[in-house]
């Protein structure tokens, strides 16, 4: 039986994905977030946006009657989003939130090992390592998130909504170290957590453009020697 891992890799070996999944997570990054407002269309649109990168992964999942289970695992998540239209349960929003973090977690992984496995540098490398450093980003999110559920107000300071996109653009502040300061933790699991993504902001693309550049250097020390 084939784990989980080995299936979303045969189902990321298509490099084709990236052109989709790359435009959905720059449209939500850059146009949605800013310009979209917090009412009831603005969470229908982030819920297309939710649902689009859950179901990314399960058109290979469904054709395996035994990745039923697995698909669970990402019909659930979509699920608890849609039971948020009608219900404010705090516990239904902290699960759907880490079942989206456990997604994060598995669909960067396998786009991870395949960015720095190939031996040829393509585009799609390029853009998974791109896809990889949003992943981090909307992953730390969900866990302010949760972390806000749970601690309330206080945990944060500068808050306006305490939605999602308000803790995407957090996230996103602390990944690339940017420091407005506009919002800050307070808590300190949350002053870890944002410590911790920093720090990840910083050695992920030094490590990714590193082992690019290692990569070329073989290559042209291969075909000189040749």
């Amino acid at each position: 039986m084939e784990t989980f891992t080995n299936r979303l890799k045969k189902y990321w070996g298509d490099r084709r994905r990236y052109n989709f999944l790359l435009p959905v997570l720059a449209i939500y990054f850059f146009v949605m977030m800013p310009l979209v407002n917090f009412g009831f269309l603005g969470q229908i649109l982030f819920f297309v946006f939710y649902f689009l990168l859950l179901s990314s992964g399960a058109p290979y999942l469904i054709k395996h009657k035994k990745s039923f289970i697995l698909f669970l695992l990402l019909l659930v998540p979509v699920v608890l989003l849609f039971s948020e239209f009608f219900s404010r349960s705090t516990a239904l929003k902290i699960c759907a939130d880490l079942f989206m973090a456990f997604y994060c977690i598995s669909l960067g992984t396998i786009i991870l090992i395949r960015t720095f496995t190939q031996k040829n540098i393509t585009i799609y490398r390029v853009q998974g390592g791109l896809i990889v450093y949003m992943l981090v980003s909307f992953f730390f999110s969900l866990l302010y998130h949760v972390i806000f559920l749970i601690y309330g107000m206080p945990a944060f300071h500068g808050l306006v909504t305490g939605l999602r996109p308000e803790f995407m653009y957090f996230s996103f502040s602390a990944l690339t170290t940017a420091g407005y300061g506009d919002i800050t933790p307070v808590s300190s699991i949350a002053r870890s957590l944002s410590n911790l993504e920093s720090l990840t902001g910083q050695l992920f693309p030094s490590i990714l453009i590193a082992r690019l550049v290692s990569l070329q250097f073989s290559k042209s020390t291969n075909q000189s020697t040749t």
